[in-house]
């Protein structure tokens, strides 16, 4: 029997889901940024699944954002968060994760 225990780093994809990425995956690729059609398809998509999260968390569309993974919306909070509060003490551990902890290290050196 094979057992995985670093489900806090990655998981196995639920075949359910996996279904549902699979078109875009094969044939989904496009600029959402872009004007031409397939650019325009992707970006509807990508809104409608913004809309669907939204509804799921209670929230607005606009509070949704994608990300490419962990560091980047750890990154992209604590920054976001830290200047837009013009927080001046941020209080972290060792056992704190890298990514918590090289963005607090940035913040430190850059705005200190």
């Amino acid at each position: 029997m094979n057992v995985y225990f670093d489900n806090a780093a990655t998981t196995p994809i639920e075949k359910k889901v996996l279904d549902k990425m699979l078109p875009f995956m094969e044939d989904g690729f496009g600029n959402p940024s872009s004007i031409h059609k397939r650019g325009r398809e992707i970006k509807s998509a990508i809104e409608k699944s913004r809309t669907m999260v939204a509804d799921i968390l209670s929230c607005e569309p606009g509070e949704i954002f994608f990300t490419s993974g962990g560091t980047e919306a750890d990154n992209m909070f604590l920054i976001n968060t830290i200047l837009e509060k013009k927080i001046d003490t941020i209080i972290t551990s060792k056992i704190e994760h890298h990514a918590v902890l090289h963005c607090c290290d940035f913040l430190n050196k850059s705005y200190n």
